[in-house]
């Protein structure tokens, strides 16, 4: 089985790349969403949060996302924090799933980290697929997904690496801008390329 990264900026569309992977027979692991579910179980994790962040808990317990994203989308120091502290606990789920894909007989495996290169997360994959979108498309995508504002939107952009980070460090890239049947056309040439390995 090949672990193949998928990495890009936020509102890039990484999403739509994953759905049509999957599409052609390739299992995902989606480290946001391992994360999501940590944050609702891993008690560990959510105590190492507040003891860092301070009061970023709800009164359940349970983290509360939008306050921490406010104090760490605002400061690169405190982002690389809360990847620190965090990854090691989304690289044992995502290790697990893995082995349930494997168990499957899933022959590629996309790990959809939009920190991959950040947190050292690429040293799991063969291969790494970079989706990239010019900025106003992002801060759109963003602002219609996440119900941001403008502002708020670039201060995510801006928190995270450019579209030259992922061309230097990606075998691969997607341009998304597009349609989404020119973003097929752009997938399904990545996993020939990848299954004629």
């Amino acid at each position: 089985m090949k672990i193949i990264g998928l990495t890009g900026g936020s509102g890039a569309g990484k999403t739509l790349v994953s759905q049509s992977f999957v599409a052609l027979g390739a299992g995902t692991v989606d480290a946001d969403a391992v994360y999501r579910t940590l944050c609702d179980t891993c008690r560990s994790m959510l105590d190492g949060l507040a003891t860092a962040f301070g009061p970023v808990l709800t009164p359940d317990g349970s983290l509360d996302r939008p306050k921490l994203a406010s104090i760490v989308f605002a400061d690169p120091d405190r982002l690389r924090q809360l990847n620190a502290l965090t990854f090691p606990y989304i690289r044992a789920a995502s290790e697990q799933r893995f082995a349930e894909l494997q168990a499957q007989g899933k022959p590629v495996v996309l790990y959809d980290a939009p920190t991959l290169f950040q947190t050292g997360a690429d040293a799991l994959c063969e291969d790494v697929i970079g989706v990239i979108a010019s900025r106003e498309t992002r801060v759109q995508r963003i602002m219609a997904r996440d119900g941001l504002t403008r502002e708020a939107a670039c201060a995510r952009i801006d928190s995270q690496p450019d579209e030259d980070f992922y061309r230097a460090r990606c075998r691969f890239v997607i341009q998304n801008d597009g349609s989404p049947e020119e973003l097929q056309v752009q997938a399904q040439a990545v996993w020939q390329a990848l299954c004629s390995v």
